[in-house]
C-alpha cells in the first residue's frame, strides 16, 4: 500500500468532490484525471526537489479554482489552468524522466510512418512503406511504453 501525505490526501479529495458532480465530458476536458496523476507524482518527489514542493501551492490552488473554473470561465482562466499543469508536467519529464501516457507510441508512429515513406520509395511501391513502417513504429512505441510501465516512469 502506497503511503502519500497529508496534502495528497486533500487533493484527492477535492478532486472527487468535483467529479461527482461533473459530466464524464467535463471530466475529460479539464483532465481532472491527469492531474490526479501529477499531483501524486509532485507529493512523490517533493521530499527531495524543491521545484516539486513549489508546484504543490499551484495545484492547490488549482483544485481549490476547480468550482469556479467550471462555471462559465473565460479563455484566460481555462489557458492558465492548462499552462500552470504543461509547465509541472515538462518539470517531471525533464527533471524526473518521466514521460506520459502513449508517449512512445506516438513517437515510433510519427518516425515509423517517415522511414516508411523512404522504404516505400526504396521498393518502389508507394503503398507499402508507410503501414509497415507505421507498424514497426506502434510495436516499437508499445514496448517502450510497456518497459516505461514496468520502471514506474509513466506520469
Amino acid at each position: 500500500m502506497e503511503v502519500h501525505s497529508e496534502w495528497y490526501d486533500k487533493i484527492v479529495k477535492e478532486i472527487s468532490l468535483h467529479k461527482d458532480t461533473l459530466s464524464k465530458k467535463d471530466y475529460k476536458k479539464y483532465k481532472l484525471d491527469l492531474l490526479l496523476r501529477v499531483a501524486k507524482r509532485v507529493d512523490n518527489f517533493s521530499a527531495l526537489c524543491g521545484e516539486c514542493q513549489m508546484s504543490q501551492p499551484e495545484i492547490t490552488s488549482l483544485t481549490q479554482g476547480l468550482g469556479n473554473l467550471l462555471q462559465m470561465p473565460s479563455k484566460e482562466e481555462r489557458k492558465s489552468y492548462f499552462k500552470t499543469i504543461n509547465n509541472i508536467i515538462k518539470h517531471l519529464q525533464k527533471q524526473h524522466k518521466l514521460v506520459t501516457k502513449g508517449q512512445y507510441m506516438g513517437i515510433g508512429v510519427a518516425i515509423g510512418a517517415g522511414v516508411g515513406v523512404a522504404l516505400g520509395a526504396a521498393l518502389d511501391n508507394p503503398g507499402i512503406g508507410p503501414a509497415l513502417g507505421t507498424a514497426l513504429g506502434v510495436a516499437i512505441g508499445i514496448a517502450m511504453d510497456a518497459k516505461a510501465k514496468k520502471e514506474d516512469r509513466v506520469i
